[in-house]
């Protein structure tokens, strides 16, 4: 665990930066042709102020306010409207950041769509409302704006925060979240070759007066050069190429060149803006593409080479214990066949857990293709923890684990037994497993319509960023060569509990062991199975 002090002066530098680049390139955004003097249609540091919050943390959003505060101050606010702005652009960034991580299930690295989709709806389009309301409110009460311009004003705003979201924010959240990308034959020669070829179009669309026409002005000629690098350069391709082309584009239109030069900077700026973020949007969202194309086809080489693994072993060894049984049988005799009973347990044990393995995959097959329906009837959970207890005796043992249970109140359900038995001993094999040495709580609650079931180890724990994609299919948080499994368990457990109308959830600190909390209804909800 980091001692305090040295958390406290690492959070303490990093709002000191936040503060600095928040402060400079707001600064450069004003110059632009604010509306109303406050409003800029180019706004990086609302891309800045999200991207700090989701990898550092929200404890860093001082430096945002301070940083607002600051711009405001300098460009001519008075102290009250100053804060009020320097509020509601704190609140957009911790809004943002919030909305990724709990409603999102967010990833930085931007690996799949779903992410793409959040950072656009979620932290683009919706935490973006916050700050252009709150400062267009301060403003009109402060005097600074009239009724007429509340529209134009919010516009730019809303445009500008937005599009620091779609194109500052992921720049940052790849470059600093993802790994250094792998190398592959005649990458750095192609990269050389798109850069040309970006900076060829750019200058082609970009590089002439309002009076020049003609085909090679079209805006659409910078697509190309965009998916290219997003589909051979993934995510690094995707969001560079993004900046470099709002980069050069702001600075043409602002100098008066390019197709979207209207009669003042600001229309100029706005119709620009509209443009870019279709293409940050399209970007992403094919780099996106790429990276789960490439990881379920690495998943699935993956998933054959373990699974071949993990069915082989309780195979082998089942094989070898029958033909050893085999051969003690023909030779003992039938009064003394005591070890060969237990060696037979033994076998029946290996059997077990190869019925396991099977049942895991025809659980995912199911699960697939939809086939998910849980077949309820009256069941105590108590009476369920306990038996799985007792087929998992052994393993407990072996791990060197007590455990101990404590029940409050009836816990007793409309649920499919079958499949809780599932979640109970993937849930309580996991203890084991990564707890070994250490004692296992099991915590059993009822409330009036939910039952609450709580599995916590105290073994090697889970890092915060690696919680909630532990729940996805063959997403683990350990290494793969010291844990054995096909990384299926807490996947299968999510849609069981799903498919019940509950939920389960997570609390872990590295070293400080895991709590899994499973929540049910006690019978089936309207429109649930």
């Amino acid at each position: 665990m980091e001692r305090k002090p040295i958390r406290r002066a690492r959070d303490a530098l990093g709002i000191v930066l936040l503060f600095l680049a928040y402060l400079v390139t707001a600064r450069l955004g004003l110059l632009l042709d604010a509306v109303a003097g406050f409003a800029t249609l180019v706004w990086p540091p609302s891309g800045i102020a999200l991207a700090a919050l989701l990898l550092f943390g929200t404890r860093l959003w001082p430096g945002v306010l301070a940083g607002a505060l600051c711009v405001n101050l300098i460009i001519g606010a008075s102290l009250p409207v100053a804060l009020g702005i320097a509020v509601g652009n704190t609140l957009e960034a911790v809004a943002g950041s919030w909305l990724l991580r709990r409603i999102g299930r967010f990833d930085p690295r931007l690996e799949r769509i779903d992410d793409v989709k959040a950072l656009v709806l979620l932290g683009a389009v919706a935490s973006t409302t916050i700050s252009a309301a709150v400062g267009l409110l301060s403003l009109r009460l402060g005097g600074t704006v009239a009724s007429a311009m509340s529209w134009p004003t919010f516009r730019a705003w809303w445009f500008g925060d937005m599009l620091g979201d779609l194109v500052v924010a992921p720049l940052l959240l790849v470059w600093i979240s993802r790994p250094a990308p792998l190398r592959r034959r005649f990458q750095a020669p192609e990269a050389l070759l798109l850069a040309v070829l970006l900076a060829g179009c750019s200058w082609m669309v970009f590089g002439h007066g309002t009076g020049d026409s003609g085909l090679m002005r079209l805006p659409y000629l910078i697509f190309p050069p965009l998916l290219w690098a997003a589909v051979r350069f993934a995510q690094y391709g995707a969001v560079s190429a993004n900046f470099v082309i709002s980069a050069v584009a702001i600075a043409a239109t602002t100098l008066g060149y390019g197709p979207f030069v209207r009669g003042t900077l600001s229309e100029s700026l706005l119709h620009l803006q509209i443009f870019l973020a279709v293409g940050a949007a399209t970007a992403l969202t094919i780099a996106a593409a790429i990276a789960e194309r490439s990881r379920a086809v690495d998943a699935r080489d993956e998933f054959l080479a373990i699974a071949s693994h993990e069915l082989r072993t309780p195979l082998t060894a089942l094989h070898l214990h029958i033909q050893t049984e085999l051969r003690g049988l023909r030779r003992e005799a039938p009064l003394e066949r005591t070890g060969a009973i237990q060696r037979l347990e033994t076998t029946q044990r290996m059997a077990l857990r190869l019925e396991r393995l099977v049942d895991e995959l025809l659980e995912v097959s199911r699960i697939i293709w939809g086939r998910l329906q849980p077949d309820r009837e009256d069941v105590d959970l108590v009476a369920l923890v306990r038996e799985s207890l007792l087929r998992q005796q052994q393993e407990l043992l072996n791990a060197r684990c007590q455990v101990h249970l404590e029940v409050e109140g009836a816990v007793s359900g409309h649920w499919d037994r079958g499949r809780l038995d599932r979640v109970l001993d993937n849930l309580i094999g996991n203890a084991a497993k990564y707890g070994a040495g250490k004692p296992i709580e099991l915590r059993l609650h009822g409330e009036k319509e939910h039952v609450r079931l709580e599995v916590r180890d105290h073994g090697i724990g889970i890092d915060p960023a690696d919680q909630a994609r532990v729940f996805e299919r063959f997403e683990r948080a350990v290494s793969r060569r010291q844990y054995g499994g096909f990384g299926l368990g807490l996947w299968i457990s999510r849609k069981i509990v799903e498919a019940h109308g509950g939920t389960i959830s997570l609390m872990s600190q590295p070293g400080a062991g895991c709590t899994f909390s499973v929540e049910l209804p006690r019978f089936a909800n309207p429109g649930v199975n």
